[in-house]
């Protein structure tokens, strides 16, 4: 009867040892199958953040050239307004020149006039 105990708690241990090894390897294939699950989820995001900024490149290409055209005709503009401006300022420093050399004492009492209306005005600010 001692060996009858003994060749079946071998077996119970042989049992024991496959069901383990059974159980161990289902793990290790469902850790395989999850790994490899996860794998192809990253690869189909990777591919669909590829195509997504592929779609849209040409769409931001064509805002920045927008852009830049834009700043560019703005500088223009500006470049533009300030050589009026400039023109327009010589003009009338050339005018008001010509008008004191043909008119200095009429020039000089509308500057005394314009001075004392600043003056007067600068008064009342201060009190």
């Amino acid at each position: 009867m001692g060996n009858r105990n003994i060749s079946s708690i071998d077996k119970l241990a042989d049992t024991a040892n496959t069901a383990t090894d059974t159980l161990a390897d289902k793990a290790e294939s469902t850790v395989d199958s999850a790994r490899s699950f996860a794998n192809e989820a990253l690869d189909k995001a990777d591919a669909k953040v590829r195509s997504l900024r592929d779609d849209i490149k040409p769409a931001i290409d064509a805002i920045s050239a927008r852009v830049q055209v834009m700043a560019e005709q703005g500088k223009a503009a500006a470049s533009d307004t300030t050589a009026q401006a400039r023109e327009k300022f010589n003009d009338v420093a050339h005018k008001t020149s010509a008008y004191v050399a043909e008119q200095p004492m009429k020039s000089m009492a509308i500057a005394a006039a314009a001075g004392a209306v600043v003056a007067m005005l600068l008064g009342r600010r201060r009190k």
